[in-house]
């Protein structure tokens, strides 16, 4: 289906599925916006070094990392909707042990933050694609998507006045994890009460990839576990593991560039107003969002060239090309890119990854996103941050070689056209 293709008449239980279910991740998405401002400002008022900070935060990614891949196994099995209820608490404990000044809570709180990262950023979007899939055609789902995408923007907006007010008024740095607490029990009901179950069960909701047209493979896949499943599409499948390294590819870049716009704006500017910086960033990823949605091309076709902007709008200020307001030009670019990533990745993984394994697969394609950032922030500090920059440049330049080789790919299957 063309990206832009969406019939006149809206579905009947369309808008109650996307209200519903924007709601929730609305909510779960705010509670993680609200946190990531203050969450290095918190450790250091508790006293501890940047070497123990440092820690602290790379433990959260290693459990990401460790635990997100049984994580994705759990939701296939025993429910996405379930596994989602389970991001909701686990990301609550890790917000209470904020209350903490001890460095082993606080760890202990990183681990638990670090597996709810993995859920929110597949199990979510798992359970979508496949109560979608089963009720309403396949040509709205980009719309959802791109829906969602907004409303991420919007909360990561919203979450960061919250936050500074509630922070300013009760005089506590811990005031937005409780406020984020608050968020994540408005999720848990709603998913509790609004959310249909599913599970990777249903193997034929989608397109089938060529080597599942086998009834009886089918059902020999329908008896093993979800990891093995996954990792017979990996073996299998090429275009499984061109979407999988591209992902990581991308957004291992992208958590990056979190670390490092700051250091390289405060370089080029004085008095850096981060806030409204902040504020332009998610106005920008909000019209890429919007901006995908209006292309009449599928995704597939697209992807490279988008990434291979978003390669030149690291890998300009990363040289030094330009003056400070180039670069926060270039830094803009960048995240109108990220705005029309997200929903346009979603529809490629939503047709090409096998329903049944869908969220163990979700989670292992995060495996290696999750070990390049933490190689690189391991060596924050030892490598110049323009280097970083032109590394995460150039990892944007292979994930557009890789997405143009998915392109190439599709054509082969299907006669030339996507």
């Amino acid at each position: 289906h063309r990206w832009g293709g969406v019939r006149d008449g809206t579905p009947k239980g369309l808008g109650a599925q996307q209200k519903w279910y924007l709601a929730a991740y609305l909510c779960a998405t705010s509670a993680d916006w609200l946190q990531g401002p203050y969450v290095y400002a918190l450790y250091e008022a508790y006293g501890f070094s940047k070497h123990d900070i440092g820690t602290l935060f790379i433990a959260g990614f290693g459990s990401s990392a460790l635990f997100g891949t049984f994580a994705g196994s759990f939701a296939d099995r025993f429910g996405r909707k379930r596994s989602c209820l389970v991001y909701c608490l686990t990301y609550g404990v890790s917000c209470c042990t904020k209350h903490s000044s001890s460095f082993y809570w606080l760890l202990f709180g990183r681990v638990t933050g670090g597996v709810a990262t993995s859920i929110l950023y597949s199990c979510f979007e798992a359970w979508l694609v496949a109560d979608h899939t089963a009720n309403f055609a396949s040509e709205w789902l980009p719309h959802t998507f791109s829906l969602a995408t907004q409303a991420n923007a919007m909360g990561a907006i919203l979450a960061g006045w919250m936050g500074g007010f509630v922070r300013y008024y009760a005089d506590s740095l811990v005031a937005p994890f409780d406020l984020a607490i608050v968020f994540l029990i408005a999720s848990g009901i709603i998913i509790s009460l609004k959310w249909r179950e599913n599970r990777g069960e249903a193997v034929d909701m989608l397109p089938l990839s060529a080597y599942d047209r086998d009834q009886d493979e089918l059902h020999v896949r329908r008896e093993k576990g979800r990891m093995s499943v996954a990792m017979d599409a990996i073996r299998r499948d090429r275009k499984v593991v061109l979407i999988g390294l591209t992902q990581s590819l991308f957004e291992g870049s992208m958590y990056i560039f979190v670390f490092m716009w700051t250091p390289k704006l405060e370089a080029d500017f004085d008095d850096l107003p981060h806030g409204q910086v902040f504020g332009c960033f998610m106005c920008c990823m909000m019209l890429g969002s919007v901006a995908a949605k209006m292309l009449a091309l599928p995704p597939e076709a697209y992807l490279s060239i988008l990434f291979l902007a978003s390669s030149a709008c690291l890998t300009l200020p990363a040289l030094g090309i330009g003056n400070g307001y180039v670069h926060v030009g270039c830094f803009f670019l960048f995240e109108i890119c990220v705005g029309a990533y997200w929903p346009s990745m979603s529809v490629v993984k939503s047709k090409y990854v096998p329903e049944e394994a869908r969220a163990t697969l979700y989670n292992l394609f995060r495996v290696p996103l999750n070990l390049i950032v933490v190689l690189v922030l391991v060596n924050l500090g030892k490598i110049p941050d323009d280097h970083v920059l032109l590394l995460c440049g150039s990892m944007l330049a292979a994930a557009s070689l890789l997405a143009r080789r998915l392109e190439v790919t599709l054509e082969a299957e299907r006669g030339g056209v996507i």
